[in-house]
């Protein structure tokens, strides 16, 4: 009989231990040629922002990234096949502060320049996650509540990046509403801008916004988005450089509730006369505001330009970042500006 209780016990306990942290796969981890690129892989920062959701409801959608310089080789130098190995291949485990939530597996099929980039994107099938077929990425924020988040990206058995986030939660005391409480999240959305250069060669400005008023038509409950104006003026040591493409009329937008909502526009020369290019942001120090209709006072935000280039804020440059794993990716594309002042 104690032999039977002894052995019910370590069983008991080895069950428990496993239901702390969920191994990702029974295999062996997959490792990979980290030597593949000369630079340190990473997320890019505009696809963190549009792919990482936070629904009202309490629900999340985390997809649809762009990772850049991830190995697509393994450490034998064999490639990766990204159907075989997508348990191994490229994953995400969520953590609440420092407990673990969950983690997702992603199809790291599509890929763009010679392998560079590739997008973690959720896979078309389901699979098997603790011995059940799962499929989604969402996280049930009702249960797990408000507070910072971390989404830890793995490629093979290597962690190569971090994004962290906050959850935070508005009520409402409207006993006749349909909805009482509403999830949203805020971090790098609220505090970055960008110039981004297109194809075309054209500049473009962008930042996000959301709301979280509960009833913002008074006359109707189903039309949650918001109607929103803004102005973009640049001015370069002191002058006036660059607005919106149309200077006499301000940008004009509808801001989802609870949802971020990319604002962008095109930009030209103060005087109106020519559509701003990468090419004409001259040596000097720049100074960005925006306005915003519902907004007291203006966002700040800075930036210099020297030897002909925009130069990167710390964050972004990797000869200043202290720490690869989160690292502001702007490709070879985009510049990023904190805010200053608003």
């Amino acid at each position: 009989m104690n032999k039977i209780l002894i052995s019910f016990v370590v069983l008991l306990f080895l069950a428990f231990q496993s239901m702390a942290e969920p191994a990702t796969s029974q295999e062996k981890a997959l490792e990979l040629d980290w030597n593949s690129f000369k630079l340190t892989p990473a997320i890019t920062m505009s696809s963190l922002l549009y792919g990482t959701t936070v629904y009202e409801e309490g629900g999340t959608s985390l997809a649809n990234y762009t990772a850049s310089f991830v190995p697509f080789n393994k450490a034998d130098g064999s490639a990766v096949n990204s159907n075989y190995d997508q348990a191994e291949f490229l994953k995400i485990k969520v953590y609440k502060g420092e407990e673990f939530v969950d983690y997702f597996e992603y199809s790291g099929g599509q890929t763009f320049d010679n392998n560079k980039l590739r997008k973690l994107n959720e896979p078309r099938s389901r699979y098997q996650k603790n011995g059940k077929f799962t499929s989604g990425t969402n996280i049930d924020l009702k249960k797990w509540g408000v507070g910072n988040y971390r989404l830890e990206f793995l490629a093979g058995s290597k962690v190569f990046y971090n994004f962290d986030f906050e959850v935070y939660k508005v009520t409402n005391d409207d006993a006749y509403a349909d909805l009482n409480e509403m999830y949203l999240s805020r971090g790098p959305w609220n505090k970055y801008v960008w110039l981004e250069q297109e194809k075309s060669g054209n500049m473009v400005f962008g930042f996000y916004l959301q709301h979280e008023v509960f009833k913002p038509n008074a006359t109707n409950a189903k039309k949650t988005t918001m109607d929103v104006s803004w102005t973009l003026n640049i001015t370069k040591d002191g002058e006036p450089f660059a607005t919106q493409y149309n200077k006499k009329k301000p940008k004009k937008g509808k801001v989802k509730r609870a949802q971020w909502t990319k604002m962008s526009t095109a930009m030209k020369t103060a005087d109106a006369k020519k559509v701003i290019q990468l090419a004409d942001f001259t040596d000097g120090s720049y100074k960005i505001e925006v306005k915003v209709d519902n907004e007291d006072a203006a966002r700040i935000y800075k930036f210099t330009v020297a030897n002909n280039k925009i130069v990167y804020m710390d964050e972004q440059d990797r000869s200043k970042n202290t720490d690869p794993t989160r690292l502001v990716e702007g490709w070879n594309n985009f510049w990023w500006f904190k805010l200053e002042s608003k």
